[in-house]
């Protein structure tokens, strides 16, 4: 009994909003329907509802020209549908036209990047810094070594700057002692004299482009003859040097052995 109630009660709404669109919308606007057709059996079903309330519905136009409101309940079992102004002929349902993106192929620029490779792998290298270290660790040790020295031997090394200082200081006076005794033993008159011989004294232009003193050559001073102790003469012989007959023979045979050892095969 209920479940009946509750059909009647979910027909009736749908007919009485099926009505009140019919009057408030044109017969144009319904050429595209916004939801699927139904399948033929509950067009069957829905025509034979409307037409068994239609009497009640057209009863209640013709008494009162009031606008209704209509109130949809919640259904039980199905949920409630939506149909559009029924029509004989119902035109047919086109999908709608594929977007622009998935017509055309999206084109990146970017997208022809160069690939991504692993780096190859190499066997890695050992880096020999033993010795580097090795240095740095011996200045370091240095380092550490001359300040503890220091540290230990201070007193040490105050003492010998001191006596470096006072050394220096006794050769300074010593100096300065010299120029005093030079200073009281000097002759004005001496000095005096000794400037004029020097200025009246003649120098030679026998000097050498640098400057250097040129001495005089030993052929100045002394003759072949003291230089070989040779008595002196006047007559110049013409064959001094020349071979006698006994040299030329020695001479002869000496050639004739070199050529035997040496020039023959």
């Amino acid at each position: 009994m209920n479940r009946s109630v509750a059909e009647l009660t979910r027909q009736l709404a749908r007919f009485s909003l099926s009505v009140q669109r019919q009057r408030a919308v044109p017969l144009s606007s319904f050429s595209s329907p916004s939801f699927p057709p139904s399948s033929s059996s509950s067009a069957h079903k829905d025509s034979a509802h409307l037409s068994s309330f239609s009497s009640v519905v057209k009863s209640n136009a013709a008494g009162n020209d009031r606008p209704t409101q209509s109130f949809e309940l919640p259904g039980l079992t199905n949920p409630a549908r939506i149909y559009t102004f029924p029509m004989f002929e119902r035109p047919a349902i086109v999908d709608p036209a594929p977007f622009l993106n998935q017509i055309l192929e999206k084109m990146d620029p970017l997208s022809e990047t160069a690939p991504l490779k692993a780096p190859p792998h190499s066997t890695p290298v050992a880096i020999q810094l033993m010795p580097r270290l090795i240095t740095i660790r011996r200045k370091k040790m240095k380092k550490h070594k001359r300040r503890k020295r220091y540290d230990r031997d201070f007193f040490k090394y105050q003492k010998y700057h001191r006596e470096k200082k006072l050394r220096a200081e006794r050769e300074f006076l010593q100096r300065m002692k010299g120029h005093l005794a030079e200073l009281a033993a000097f002759n004005p008159q001496k000095y005096v004299d000794n400037t004029i011989n020097m200025a009246k004294k003649e120098w030679s232009e026998e000097l050498s482009p640098s400057g250097r003193k040129i001495y005089p050559h030993w052929s100045r001073f002394m003759t072949l003859e003291e230089l070989y102790g040779v008595e002196k003469n006047d007559y110049i012989d013409k064959k001094a040097g020349l071979p006698t007959e006994e040299d030329k023979a020695k001479m002869a045979k000496l050639k004739e052995q070199y050529e035997n050892l040496y020039r023959k095969a």
